[in-house]
């Protein structure tokens, strides 16, 4: 199996309580199969290369394109698609129980353009450094990982190139972002790790993932038109079922050192310091 992810926005938290972030995650048997599905449902510029959704030029039209190709071939999809959405108010609840749960191997420091950064030890004489914001969106991009393996049991090969701060190694400070989230999935004995296309033909893989990422984003932040939000509800009942879209909220219970349940005392001082860990 082959899963392509995208995801909007991109990358970082937006320090705001109530935005939005949705991973979409197609899987297909191969790629072979994802270029038959592009080809199929993605619509093209004047020069016949493909758009994509968050393109300024046209970006209506070919949404509405892309959106009636997909209610047209309903019945015909054979791939499967996952989206899973998260408001930061919640998302934030998974830094806060990663870092409690770690905090003996994460410190904290201002960087020189005045952010606060969590710090995380790798190893002995390795540590890895990202503003608050960023860590704690990178920690919730592995539970959505996490999650498609352990809930949904998706295998296989993960591509994503929305690490857009990334670059293709080797050397000092690349591909940090998708680094760290493999460093957060290796324990798991799912054994997935996501990879970053690294050719013309694996860069074209994300299409298909960046229209369903962006259509759901944008009914979820409630910015979608009417016609939208009611096609997106019509192709997610079709009869294929080829579409599962939920929201992802985290369920967290943290006990002190004594045995106690702490957990509305931790909500508490959250909610009164706001989303940076303590």
């Amino acid at each position: 199996m082959l899963t392509t992810l995208d995801a909007q926005p991109q990358e970082w938290m937006e320090g705001d309580a109530d935005v939005y972030h949705t991973v979409a995650a197609c899987h297909f048997k191969s790629l072979e199969h994802i270029e038959y599905w592009v080809e199929k449902l993605i619509p093209k510029n004047q020069n016949g290369r493909f758009v994509k959704w968050s393109s300024n030029r046209g970006s209506k039209r070919h949404r509405d394109e892309f959106i009636n190709n997909c209610l047209k071939h309903s019945n015909e999809i054979d791939f499967m698609v996952n989206c899973i959405s998260s408001l930061e108010g919640k998302m934030s609840w998974f830094a806060q129980a990663f870092y409690m749960q770690n905090n003996t191997l994460i410190t904290q420091k201002i960087d020189a353009k005045g952010r606060n950064c969590l710090v995380f030890q790798i190893s002995s004489e390795n540590s890895l450094s990202f503003p608050v914001l960023r860590a704690g969106y990178l920690i919730w991009y592995h539970h959505v990982i996490k999650y498609l393996g352990e809930f949904k049991g998706i295998t296989g090969k993960f591509l994503s190139d929305n690490f857009c701060a990334d670059e293709v190694g080797p050397g000092d400070g690349k591909a940090l972002g998708v680094g760290f989230v493999n460093f957060l999935l290796k324990p798991s004995p799912l054994g997935i790790q996501v990879s970053l296309p690294t050719n013309d033909r694996y860069r074209q893989c994300d299409q298909l993932s960046d229209y369903f990422c962006g259509w759901v984003n944008s009914v979820r932040s409630g910015v979608s038109n009417e016609k939208h939000q009611r096609q997106l509800a019509e192709l997610e009942s079709t009869p294929n079922k080829f579409m599962d879209n939920i929201i992802y909220e985290p369920q967290f219970t943290f006990i002190d050192d004594d045995g106690n349940d702490v957990t509305q005392a931790v909500m508490d001082a959250v909610e009164r310091d706001g989303d940076t860990p303590r």
